[in-house]
């Protein structure tokens, strides 16, 4: 777990691999293989009341981890618990 300073406030989030081991039957080459599997999922609990946000992002594109982190932290960024009518009038 990790701790993370939004500026909507605090969450955590959690990350988890796993691993699948493939039999020969269901690979292309009839060989077995592994297939692996990533998850990053955010909780951000709401300032106003007994609730939290869920952001999950899940991919079998491994390769491409950094790409999907950055873009889950790019929509973690935008996260905002004001409504946005409320803040024009102020």
């Amino acid at each position: 777990m990790q701790w993370l300073d939004l500026p909507c406030g605090p969450a955590v989030s959690c990350v988890t691999w796993r691993q699948y081991q493939l039999g020969p039957e269901v690979t292309a080459t009839a060989e077995p293989s592994a297939f692996v599997t990533a998850e990053i999922q955010v909780h951000v609990p709401f300032p106003t009341g007994p609730f939290t946000a869920v952001f999950t992002l899940v991919t079998a594109s491994v390769d491409h981890w950094t790409q999907f982190v950055d873009m889950m932290g790019g929509i973690l960024q935008t996260v905002s618990f004001t409504d946005p009518a409320e803040a024009l009038t102020e």
